[in-house]
């Protein structure tokens, strides 16, 4: 018996010395990462000053909830979570950190992918921001700030070579040319990839990503399926979706699966984004 014993033992410590160590997931579920990135919005450790029920109510919130949050067209109040705070998954938070490190503004060839000196769990290299990266946003409900894009010049020689590229083509041949601004580097592959299945999604300052997590510490099941960073490249702005733009009910956090991502009963949802910032509010 206890050399039957000891040898189970044995199998077991030799599988665990074995295979990669998996954390327990960080967000089971889509509601309950909604839940848990209300719970850290700015202010921190003032919730009660914004409870749920006034996530469509701009004008009944306090001054400091105001600053540290985004009001929109659609009537819906997007939170601020702190880039640093704990409650991020480490894939969503490095991916974070490097855009907001990135520079925009730069004239330069050569620096077109955002920053890969961001520790975490990937080497941010082109290969991962061309397969995080996706189609443009077309803010259809107005559930993100309406930017000014009128800025912008896509002439036509640059959208000629760019237009039989592939994904990574496209952003290779980006990030050698220069001459132009990053931002106007995605505005360039934001028109390229603008035309999603029979959709033509009209270009509106912000690009989406998926949300990349390491497969052998998930901590979100559902980040490739519904996680989506948006991310607005005319002010280095982020926004995050954790139920793949779904608005999400008051009262429980639930995502709500009105279709064209609408809420039903009217008046009972809120903004399905959580911008993500340099937030020095928020602590771990």
């Amino acid at each position: 018996m206890k050399r039957a014993l000891f040898a189970l033992c044995s199998i077991v410590i030799l599988n665990s010395l074995a295979s990669p160590a998996v954390a327990e997931n960080k967000w089971l579920t889509p509601q309950d990462a909604i839940a848990q990135l209300w719970s850290g919005r700015s202010p921190v450790g003032q919730g009660k000053e914004w409870p749920v029920d006034q996530c469509n109510n701009w004008g009944a919130l306090p001054e400091d909830v105001q600053a540290a949050s985004t009001n929109t067209l659609s009537g819906l109040v997007i939170p601020t979570v702190g880039v640093n705070r704990a409650i991020l998954t480490t894939g969503l938070q490095q991916m974070a950190k490097s855009l907001l490190a990135y520079d925009l503004a730069t004239l330069e060839a050569g620096h077109f992918y955002p920053p890969d000196d961001i520790d975490g769990p990937f080497a941010l290299n082109p290969a991962y921001w061309q397969n995080a990266a996706r189609s443009p946003h077309g803010n259809a409900l107005d559930h993100l700030p309406v930017l000014d894009i009128s800025g912008f010049d896509n002439e036509i020689h640059m959208t000629e070579v760019l237009k039989t590229q592939n994904r990574a083509e496209v952003m290779n041949t980006l990030n050698q040319t220069g001459g132009m601004t990053n931002s106007q580097r995605w505005n360039y592959y934001a028109a390229r990839f603008s035309k999603v299945g029979q959709e033509n999604i009209p270009l509106t300052g912000y690009v989406e990503f998926t949300q990349m997590e390491d497969q052998w510490d998930d901590q979100y099941a559902f980040a490739a399926a519904d996680g989506r960073i948006v991310y607005d490249y005319v002010n280095n702005r982020i926004y995050y979706t954790p139920a793949h733009y779904k608005q999400w009910k008051q009262d429980d956090f639930t995502p709500d699966d009105t279709p064209a991502y609408g809420c039903t009963p009217e008046g009972t949802c809120c903004d399905p984004f959580f911008k993500i910032a340099n937030d020095q509010q928020a602590t771990q």
